[in-house]
């Protein structure tokens, strides 16, 4: 697994952890939604650089 799915993975999971313990206290749900949507980003555009790479060349 590449470093970006790692780390995207990662972020999802303490993400969704996040929010989920927003039943207990409300203020965290707010640093939970951005950190699992970078988790997402990070997956997403995991090929990006590759990509990016080649073009140059």
């Amino acid at each position: 697994m590449e470093s970006q799915v790692k780390w995207g993975i990662g972020f999802i999971v303490i993400g969704l952890t996040l929010s989920f313990m927003a039943f207990a206290v409300f203020p965290i749900m707010i640093y939970g939604i951005p950190v699992t949507l970078v988790g997402i980003a990070l997956i997403l555009f995991r090929e990006r650089e590759k990509i990016i790479e080649e073009v140059k060349e």
